[in-house]
């Protein structure tokens, strides 16, 4: 319960709260003497200093969570390469794609789901697009949000919008109206509240990456007001 709390806070973006609740899954999960549950919740734990903008404490805890061969460890390889890829080091984030691939390989079948409980291949491309995206690698960050979309579940609507925004990001450094009206597409196909937290902060770094000259069109002007409401 801990846990999830820390995954449904991270995604409102209220820090402190994600903080306190992780505290409690960490202690709970020593204190029952289960790694695979403690490799879960340090797992959440640095999804959630990867949103917080705090990359090196990100790869120390998701480092810290691939002890066991289980979930924790594939999504904290993952969340490990993101973190890398933030600083600009692609060396280590494809070194921590491939653990996370050689985890998710070892999973059985049944935790093989794209679930807060389980770890699956359209979790695994999503952060990949991710990570590709921060290092500019266009082809294989559209390669892995193409994949991703095509077996992200239904109603995901957080991965759904994030795998979008990574792609609008890309469009964008081509041609930025193009990615533009991507983005605009996917923020308007999600209610208010679902757009808030970690996808508003999505849209507003696209923006951040859009030059001072292309931020005046109106096409830029009308994304930001829609993010801004």
């Amino acid at each position: 319960m801990s846990g999830m709390m820390v995954l449904t806070l991270i995604k409102t973006g209220d820090r402190r709260a994600w903080r306190g609740w992780s505290r409690t899954a960490e202690h709970a999960a020593l204190e029952a003497g289960d790694a695979k549950v403690l490799a879960w919740a340090r797992a959440q734990e640095s999804y959630g200093w990867f949103y917080a903008g705090e990359m090196t404490t990100a790869i120390d805890t998701a480092r810290a969570a691939q002890t066991v061969p289980c979930v924790g460890a594939a999504l904290a390889a993952a969340l490990e390469m993101r973190a890398h890829a933030a600083r600009g080091d692609g060396g280590n984030a494809r070194a921590a794609l491939t653990e996370a691939e050689r985890f998710l390989d070892a999973l059985p079948e049944t935790d093989r789901t794209a679930s807060a409980f389980g770890y699956g291949e359209s979790q695994l491309r999503f952060h990949a697009g991710s990570a590709f995206t921060l290092l500019r690698d266009l082809p294989a960050a559209l390669e892995a949000t193409a994949r991703a979309l095509e077996l992200c579940a239904p109603g995901d609507y957080t991965d759904w919008a994030l795998s979008r925004l990574d792609r609008a990001q890309c469009f964008a450094w081509a041609d930025p109206d193009t990615g533009l009206g991507y983005a605009a597409e996917t923020i308007t196909a999600l209610t208010g509240p679902q757009r808030q937290g970690i996808i508003a902060d999505r849209a507003r770094r696209l923006l951040g990456a859009l030059s001072p000259a292309q931020l005046t069109s109106p096409l830029a002007r009308e994304f930001a007001d829609l993010v801004q409401a």
